[in-house]
């Protein structure tokens, strides 16, 4: 399921899912016999609550990967190259544009004994088209249609091309959950109904999870840990200090304590930088900030941007300088488009004359404690060729500030992949991520080209669809930077292009 997470605004965690069909096989978990137990493996999390509801688990929270992957099967994995391989689906195919094939792996069950099969699935997707306003629904899912075939076996009709389904099945969006248990959804706060590799023996709410491994699990092999245990830390240094001290033997980590890690001698898991970190100028028609309707005043904004100096001061080498919507090696990068704006200030404080603003203008910015830094860097570029950047901070009524129509720029994080959905939900009008409905025909009929199309087709529409919002200036963005994740001296996993590792990819080292 693509997420959005935040920089205290959204962004979204996925993998690339391409190729019509795929069998049995791969890397993941895919049976063996059951592994010797290697013990218990801890991992540190940031929930901001806790559900086993895998259809209303936060937004934000990739995390939450972990916590629903212990107790349930999905229908896809995402294996270390970024492929899709099989999970509780064993086959698939797309037999048109908008229809997919699923095939189910044979004599799985829920922890009761009740079968997963092809109704058991339908049952999940039908709860998503009426499950809570502001779940973690995700609209692509809602909008199937599930016709049960056979026992193993699923028609999945979408209205549109939904390219990226077997990705969203691979990220959050194929859990499966027993159709029993979705008939009484409040029970799923606490206690979870699945089918997965482990089942809850405890827990402490909120704060700390404790799994015991499933007997004659059918992906056993992937899972040599006898107990898992997950724990909340509200605090990245407390978690750090959980790290470093061995209570805990992997969590996510920041750039900024990565340094430390290493010389303890932990393990750092990079994952290829995918996301990126920036701001959103929103009010390209210039309601709020006239200078920003002016195509001229936004592409000077980016010139005046030293992108290599800030990155390299905010992420080191984890980062790569870039200002397009889609980062180097996802489908629609484009390395001519990355250079249209060579860092020139010169240029920038030209076109802002020729926009009619030779002494700048003042651009207020909605930021958040944890971007500043980020907006910071940005401000003292921009303030170089005249622009003053006001900075106001929210956390808690950070979104609904950011929908408001009252800002015209704002701090927001963004993870496009799988590249055409979510292009869709950042850049269309209705769109999730376009907090101010931006237009613009050029980029409104390419986006639609994007949604229509598969293949070599999909590909060249995305690719000019980015061009031209970088021509247009729609973002001030510095570049790309990839998730980090931290394991103990003597466990290993691997993070892929994931903001975690999948429980399935931990192994303990020699």
């Amino acid at each position: 399921m693509s997420k959005v997470r935040a920089t205290a605004a959204l962004a979204a965690a996925a993998a690339i899912a391409t190729g019509v069909a795929a069998c049995g096989g791969g890397t993941t978990a895919t049976g063996g016999k059951q592994p010797a137990s290697a013990g218990t493996l801890t991992l540190g999390a940031a929930f901001t609550t806790g559900t086993f509801n895998p259809w209303l688990a936060p937004d934000g929270d990739n995390e939450y990967i972990q916590l629903e992957g212990a107790v349930y099967d999905s229908l896809t994995h995402i294996g270390p190259a970024g492929q899709i391989e099989p999970g509780l689906a064993v086959k698939w195919q797309f037999t048109s544009p908008t229809t997919l094939m699923l095939t189910l792996r044979p004599g799985v069950t829920f922890t009761d004994g009740t079968p997963v099969n092809a109704a058991a699935v339908k049952a999940n997707f039908d709860y998503v088209k009426k499950a809570s306003p502001g779940a973690q629904q995700n609209s692509f899912i809602a909008a199937l249609t599930t016709t049960v075939v056979d026992a193993s076996t699923l028609k999945l009709t979408s209205p549109l091309p939904e390219p990226d389904l077997l990705t969203d099945f691979a990220t959050g969006g194929g859990f499966i959950v027993n159709p029993k248990a979705l008939r009484h959804p409040s029970t799923l706060t606490s206690k979870p109904a699945g089918s997965g590799p482990y089942v809850l023996t405890s827990s402490i709410p909120g704060q700390q999870w404790t799994f015991t491994r499933r007997a004659h699990y059918w992906g056993a092999a992937a899972y040599p840990y006898q107990t898992l245990v997950l724990k909340n830390y509200s605090s990245a240094q407390a978690q750090d200090d959980a790290l470093r001290s061995g209570q805990l033997q992997g969590a996510p980590e920041t750039a900024t304590l990565v340094k430390s890690d290493q010389a303890a001698g932990l393990n750092v898991e990079a994952a290829k930088p995918d996301a990126f970190d920036g701001i959103w100028l929103a009010d390209a028609a210039g309601k709020v900030v006239p200078a920003l309707g002016n195509v001229k005043v936004r592409q000077a904004l980016n010139y005046a941007l030293d992108r290599t100096a800030i990155v390299k001061a905010l992420a080191g080498p984890l980062g790569i300088p870039g200002s397009l919507v889609i980062p180097p090696g996802i489908t629609g990068y484009s390395a001519p488009a990355n250079s249209l704006y060579n860092y020139d200030p010169a240029k920038a404080r030209q076109l802002l004359a020729q926009a009619g603003y030779p002494h700048g203008f003042t651009l207020p910015v909605l930021s958040a404690p944890t971007a500043d830094t980020l907006v910071q860097a940005i401000a003292g570029d921009l303030s170089a060729i005249g622009v003053n950047v006001q900075i106001e901070d929210h956390t808690a009524d950070f979104l609904s500030q950011a929908y408001s129509g009252k800002w015209a720029a704002i701090v927001f994080s963004w993870t496009p992949i799988p590249p055409a959905q979510n292009m869709l939900e950042l850049l269309s009008p209705t769109g999730l991520g376009n907090f101010d409905h931006s237009t613009n025909p050029q980029i409104d009929g390419l986006l639609a080209q994007t949604q229509r199309t598969q293949g070599n087709a999909q590909a060249t529409a995305l690719t000019q669809l980015v061009q031209v919002v970088n021509e247009q200036g729609w973002f001030l963005l510095p570049g790309y930077v990839g998730d980090l994740y931290v394991t103990g001296k003597h466990v290993t996993c691997a993070i892929g292009q994931r903001a975690v590792c999948p429980l399935y990819t931990f192994r303990p080292t020699a």
